[in-house]
């Protein structure tokens, strides 16, 4: 069910993000100022601390537990709960709980043509996702 103005994002197969600081598989729609997305996270994996200069973002939790940092204030959320980003906050996000996050996103995305839903790493050499201790790649072999 996908055509110009109706889609299936819970079916729809993920992006290929360029950048991989981190995890997130999101399925994205682009509208002419927002962009939107269902975002799956694997537990105990997220995205390093980063910013998006240009850009605010909303999530709001579908399923799953979502830890969320914004500049110095950092929550446990679950289904239901809405994490608010303004543009250029420090912010990350990291599955948690008993499995998988699914949550949506919505950000203004189309005010950043480079970057786009891609943010910057806070500190330099971040250029791979967040693992909790014992969810890296290597712990799972």
């Amino acid at each position: 069910m996908t055509s110009k103005y109706f889609y299936d994002l819970l079916n729809q197969e993920p992006d290929d993000l360029p950048d991989r600081h981190t995890t997130a598989k999101p399925a994205t729609v682009s509208g002419e100022k927002v962009t939107v997305a269902v975002v799956r996270k694997a537990l105990g994996t997220g995205s390093q601390p980063h910013r998006h200069p240009n850009v605010e973002q909303f999530n709001y939790v579908l399923e799953g537990r979502l830890r969320a940092l914004v500049e110095d204030e950092q929550i446990e959320i679950g289904p239901g709960g809405l994490v608010y980003i303004p543009a250029n906050a420090l912010h990350q996000t990291v599955a948690i709980g008993d499995g998988d996050c699914i949550y949506f996103m919505a950000k203004d995305a189309q005010s950043d043509k480079k970057l786009g839903i891609m943010g910057i790493p806070d500190r330099e050499g971040a250029n791979t996702p967040h693992y909790e201790p014992g969810f890296e790649p290597d712990a799972k072999k």
